[in-house]
């Protein structure tokens, strides 16, 4: 009789659960829908109505955005529930444009999200407002109006966008509790003011939660690929920051100058902080900032940075795995004061010296920095007595292929290809299925023809390393960016509907 029963309970909750799933509404948005629409095929909304529409968008239900240019400044306010949020994205196959260019002097650009638990994903956001150039100091001249993909929501996806030319890519803030920027294209956003080169990538701080930054590739910023700072009264509590892929960021600003890939710190404590598997080319990965206060934790993982490796003020540190190259100073440990160690294990890294006219390694403390050579710096520290040092660039092909965790048949390629070899064989059967059509395109050009295609039978895929020249920044057309083939590359397979 029991077991009937349980049964009986089990049927309804199956049914129940299937006619939440069953009763999701799909809604269509258009460049020339109107306020009027029914969010219909035949009658279409317009996007600023969609994003508000929360007396009609219910959890589960879907925001599709057909092919067009959608202008200036947004503000949605959509809620979905955690286990069941709204998604808005591009109708599968189209290509969709979200101008933030103002409309008019009270339009401020921004595509701001509030609401909770939405879905934003495969749409592109961008500002064709070509000024790119300001007399006006600091990070609010009122000439440069480029907006960003602005969240204070909770529990927000932002999932295989292509954010490039705004002021900043995404300003991801501690108002929201948690969410993720996952598969994201973000590149040539900010600007250049008379005092350096504003405009990042990410630009984050958390409060609640974890947010997670998760397979994005992050490159050619006026500014720093991903800014995760904290003044006095912003925290910078819990970040997974894992599988990005950043190069020459801060390359817009003056020739040869490069910012941090990774840039972590301020007046706030950074803790619960994992950086993990990323490919910084470029950029240095910088934890701790030069002038922030004592941090609490931070694990750093098997990740890749050709420009060095900072960290300053942890009072944890978990440093393992990595491969560190720099021409010199491969590796710095900073303090304020005397330097945190007791809670430091260092282990299992590569570190690699190309010149070496700098010194190898450095500490620094109470504003004294002194140069040491590798063992100098193992014996004064403690640390990474298991770890390697090599003076010398690395030898060794690496591809690094991430998965999508959105889109089967999606993953973003980094290949590092130290011998110039002018083609590199990758295997991607833990990307795409037997008979799946496939196509590869640079992450510089993502609207541009593909370098391979073809039908996937378990081959091998031949992926050329040839430069690929990307679309100039909005506003300069004469801008010239460092090219980084056959040495490096970064790519995006593609499965073709």
């Amino acid at each position: 009789m029991r077991a009937r029963l349980i049964g009986f309970l089990l049927g309804w909750v199956s049914v129940f659960v299937t006619a939440q799933v069953t009763t999701a509404t799909d809604f269509h948005v258009t460049p020339l829908g109107t306020p009027q629409g029914q969010g219909t095929v035949a009658a279409p909304w317009d996007l600023a109505t969609a994003l508000a529409a929360i007396d009609k968008v219910k959890p589960g239900d879907t925001v599709l955005l057909h092919a067009g240019t959608y202008r200036g400044g947004f503000v949605a306010t959509l809620k979905g529930k955690p286990e069941l949020p709204v998604v808005v994205r591009a109708m599968p196959g189209e290509r969709v444009t979200i101008d933030t260019a103002p409309r008019d002097a009270r339009d401020n650009s921004l595509f701001a999200i509030q609401g909770a638990d939405v879905v934003y994903r495969n749409f592109e956001v961008t500002c064709s407002h070509p000024l790119r150039q300001t007399q006006i100091a600091g990070s609010w001249p009122e000439d440069i109006h480029r907006g960003c993909l602005h969240v204070r929501a909770d529990r927000i996806s932002l999932v295989n966008l292509i954010l490039h030319d705004l002021g900043t890519g995404v300003g991801f803030w501690s108002d929201g509790e948690g969410g993720e920027i996952v598969g994201c294209l973000i590149y040539n956003n900010g600007w250049n003011g008379p005092d350096r080169g504003h405009g990042h990538g990410i630009y984050t701080q958390n409060e609640r939660g974890t947010k997670r930054i998760v397979d994005n590739v992050v490159f050619h910023q006026f500014g720093y690929g991903m800014q995760i700072y904290g003044s006095s009264k912003a925290r910078l509590r819990g970040f997974d920051i894992i599988g990005n892929i950043a190069f020459e960021n801060g390359c817009l600003t003056r020739k040869k100058e490069r910012a941090p890939g990774i840039m972590l710190g301020g007046e706030s404590p950074a803790e619960r902080i994992t950086v993990r598997d990323n490919v910084v080319v470029g950029g240095a990965i910088r934890l701790g900032y030069p002038w922030g206060t004592t941090n609490e934790d931070v694990v750093c993982t098997g990740n890749y940075c050709d420009n060095g490796l900072v960290v300053r003020d942890f009072r944890k540190a978990i440093i393992t795995n990595n491969t560190v190259i720099a021409s010199s100073t491969v590796v710095s440990l900073e303090g304020a004061g005397r330097l945190l160690l007791e809670g430091h294990r260092w282990a299992d890294n590569a570190y690699f010296m190309t010149d070496g006219r700098w010194g190898e390694c450095s500490i620094v403390e109470a504003g004294k920095s002194r140069g040491l050579t590798y063992i100098e710096w193992q014996k004064q520290t403690g640390l990474d007595a298991q770890s390697t040092f090599t003076k010398g660039a690395p030898a060794q092909l690496r591809v690094i292929i991430r998965p999508n965790s959105y889109e089967q048949g999606r993953a973003h390629v980094a290949i590092l290809n130290p011998q110039s070899l002018p083609e590199v064989d990758v295997d991607l059967s833990a990307v795409l299925r037997p008979g799946q059509p496939f196509r590869v395109v640079s992450v510089k050009d993502f609207f541009g023809p593909p370098v391979a295609t073809g039908t996937y039978h378990g081959q091998m895929v031949r992926i050329p390393m040839k430069p690929t020249k990307p679309p100039p920044p909005i506003g300069m057309p004469d801008a010239t960016v460092p090219i980084t083939e056959p040495q490096f590359a970064a790519f995006v397979v593609l499965a073709d509907l």
